[in-house]
């Protein structure tokens, strides 16, 4: 899915190829959203501009398929994950977050919205991948260290948890004096990606 106004960084394609084969539409759509909402307040000269964007995904998500508005390439391939309402429950979550990272500019606020933000994804990917009980708590570990990332990432994480800690190491580099040194940044996300370290 290749959206001009707000393509996927490397990261997040990263994460996509390295996620089980049978969700990987499903990421890429939500994270293609995330993309979305975040050029949403980027692109907003005031709060309220924004808030009316993201009220409008919110109507659009939560309409029925044939009332959804025509010619968003995101609502037409929402319709074809109806069936899973993990995905619009995900949807949903996201713009809640991103409506309160629009409105509030209080720092504890600011801080659980971008939590939340994390939970929404993390969430809907633990669903989708139908995780373990064992697995749901590295989840768990993961989002507490990508909310707050002192330290190392956590380790012995599965296999099949890693798009997460991709896309919350990106983060964490992102936010870091590492994000000017981009090639170095790109081979250390990179082995993460292929040893987990």
């Amino acid at each position: 899915m290749k959206n001009p106004d707000a393509p996927l960084r490397p990261p997040s394609l990263l994460a996509i190829a390295y996620a089980p084969a049978a969700i990987r539409r499903r990421l890429t759509w939500l994270l293609t959203l995330d993309a979305r909402l975040l050029s949403v307040l980027q692109r907003a000269n005031e709060p309220m501009i924004a808030q009316l964007r993201l009220s409008w995904w919110r109507d659009a998500i939560r309409s029925s398929s044939g009332e959804r508005p025509k010619g968003e390439p995101l609502l037409a391939e929402l319709n074809d994950f109806e069936a899973s309402n993990s995905v619009t429950d995900a949807a949903l979550n996201l713009i809640d977050a991103y409506e309160i990272l629009a409105i509030d500019a209080e720092s504890d606020a600011q801080h659980s919205a971008r939590a939340d933000r994390i939970l929404a994804i993390c969430g809907a990917y633990a669903d989708w991948i139908e995780a373990t009980e064992t697995e749901r708590d590295q989840i768990d570990l993961l989002v507490r260290w990508w909310c707050d990332p002192v330290g190392r990432l956590p380790k012995s994480l599965t296999r099949k948890i890693r798009p997460l800690s991709i896309l919350a190491l990106a983060e964490q580099l992102d936010s870091s004096a590492a994000k000017s040194l981009s090639f170095g940044r790109g081979l250390r996300l990179s082995w993460h990606a292929l040893t987990g370290h």
